[in-house]
């Protein structure tokens, strides 16, 4: 039987105009221990990073749903604060380990990029734990990820790991993933960029554990028509073009799906353009109660 153990504290953090409580612990779960964060009170909102990231890039938004809902973020096995030994597991298995220690039964999940396949996998794995989804630049289990940019992309990720180990490696992931395929780097805001290569930085262990994560089966793709909650599918204008497919997979498979584009950003979305992201996910929840 897999042992689940429960750790909380109460961290008290300053917010203009008010003062929210942020309860923080850590979640056992088998081979691995996820931290996770938690504040507000209603609905619950869970909050999934990207790949190689971590909770913080959710910094813009926690606060901000917190003050309506009861809003949730962790650490993805292997990533931030969260730890993970060598043997297999699936993301979605260990995001119901942590709604159900949390006493969540249904919640709208939010995901960015491999946050957003989590979230779609939990989805149909668990249909009656999900109200709604917020998709941003999603990633999508059993998609093909072949095209001549992402080709190029990963040839320049394995020669920077060859020839320069893990720091040259993250500097090309954040120039594809962060800056994006139509902007150099001086154009994106270097306060974006830093915390981003900070994220990155602490990533090691999830790079070691990649080969190890196994998928829904069937997956998401052969499925979509499956899935029938609310959907926001948010992408960037200059994004990957491979993401944008995606959305469009999504919106054009999900009976109740919309597609919007926040134009001139790449794949961070919500941590480029906060105000708009947050006005947009505001207004979709909102519309679900």
């Amino acid at each position: 039987m897999k042992r689940t153990c429960l750790f909380a504290i109460l961290l008290t953090v300053g917010c203009a105009p008010e003062t929210i409580d942020v309860r923080t612990g850590y979640l056992d779960v088998e081979g691995a221990r996820l931290y996770y964060e938690e504040a507000g009170q209603g609905d619950p909102v869970v909050l999934i990073h990207g790949g190689f990231l971590d909770r913080r890039m959710w910094d813009g938004q926690f606060e901000v749903l917190a003050r309506q809902y009861r809003a949730i973020r962790y650490d993805v096995r292997a990533h931030g604060l969260s730890r993970a030994d060598s043997v297999t597991f699936a993301d979605h298995e260990d995001l119901h380990q942590l709604m159900a220690a949390l006493e969540v039964r249904s919640a709208t999940i939010i995901g960015l990029s491999m946050g957003g396949q989590i979230a779609t996998d939990f989805a149909l794995a668990y249909p009656e734990m999900v109200s709604a989804l917020v998709l941003v630049g999603p990633g999508l289990s059993g998609h093909m990820f072949e095209d001549e940019l992402l080709r190029a992309y990963m040839e320049e990720l394995t020669a920077a790991f060859e020839t320069g180990g893990f720091s040259a490696a993250i500097e090309i992931f954040a120039r594809y993933w962060c800056d994006g395929p139509q902007r150099e780097s001086s154009e994106v805001d270097p306060a974006v960029r830093e915390k981003v290569l900070t994220m990155l930085a602490g990533s090691d262990e999830r790079w070691r554990y990649w080969n190890l994560s196994r998928q829904l089966e069937p997956p998401a793709i052969e499925r979509l028509g499956e899935i029938d909650v609310p959907i926001l599918a948010i992408v960037g204008g200059i994004d990957m073009p491979v993401i944008d497919g995606i959305v469009d997979l999504i919106a054009g498979q999900v009976p109740d799906a919309q597609k919007i584009v926040i134009p001139d950003v790449a794949h961070m979305v919500n941590m480029e353009k906060p105000d708009e992201f947050n006005e947009l996910v505001l207004e979709f929840l909102a519309s679900l109660r």
